[in-house]
């Protein structure tokens, strides 16, 4: 009987502290950026705390890509308020969350913060993204505007346009150059229309002319698709350019 009892008790003084590890209440950790969104190669600020009071220690930031695993990215040490503070700066396009992470001590589980999610934004030409052409023969690549070479360009001749579908990249700026084709043959002028693919204009560029210097082009866009529609005068259309020098888009993807 005496024996048996030890062995209760023992069984006990095992038992409850694991019950006691398995109950111990987690830390709060509070997260927050200075910004939800950022262009690559800039840098925000993700900040919180920890409580109760866990100063000297240490939190884990995290990252986490569309798709992927959590994968922490630097340890902070928390200050005497038991705050932390990092500057990041992305190295990776799209949306991307953030999170701090403090481990379990001897009396508290651990504990992990909201997650939040900054966009991460950066300019992709567009003759590198799919696109439809019509007819499929509009010229690709380098071209000049009164002289002045562009790349990832393209040239587009009268009853020719050229769309994109930017479906799912978050896209939410374009900018390109705008001009008459130094190869379009001599007097051309025209206009250029940059669609939403419809027949709502995003922006109308008016009395171009050869040998006149590209027109810098920025439009905000709320539409998925752009289309990009020259309206030509020449005494020959089939040596008349209507030229979009280095088109980008800033997109979140």
């Amino acid at each position: 009987m005496r024996k048996l009892f030890i062995v209760l008790v023992a069984a006990a003084a095992i038992v409850l502290p694991m019950q006691g590890a398995e109950a111990a209440t987690a830390y709060t950790v509070t997260a927050s950026v200075s910004t939800s969104s950022v262009d690559l190669g800039k840098s925000f600020v993700l900040s919180g705390t920890v409580s109760p009071s866990a100063k000297g220690k240490t939190v884990k930031i995290q990252r986490q890509y569309a798709g992927g695993s959590w994968t922490t990215i630097v340890t902070k040490t928390l200050s005497s308020t038991s705050k932390y503070s990092v500057k990041i700066t992305p190295s990776k396009g799209g949306p991307t969350k953030y999170r701090a992470v403090k481990a379990a001590s001897s009396t508290r589980a651990q504990g992990i913060s909201s997650s939040r999610t900054v966009k991460v934004y950066r300019w992709l030409y567009l003759t590198g993204l799919p696109g439809t052409y019509t007819p499929p023969t509009i010229y690709r690549g380098y071209m000049y505007v009164k002289g002045t070479q562009f790349a990832h360009s393209l040239s587009i001749k009268q009853g020719e346009y050229a769309d994109w579908n930017l479906a799912g990249k978050g896209c939410n700026r374009l900018k390109v150059y705008i001009g008459i084709d130094d190869d379009s043959v001599s007097g051309t002028t025209g206009t250029s229309y940059i669609t939403n693919g419809g027949l709502d204009v995003l922006n109308a560029e008016n009395t171009l002319e050869k040998n006149q210097s590209a027109r810098y082009v920025l439009v905000s866009l709320a539409t998925t698709t752009i289309r990009f529609l020259p309206g030509l005068n020449s005494s020959d259309l089939s040596t008349a350019w209507m030229g979009y020098g280095s088109p980008q888009v800033h997109c979140a993807a």
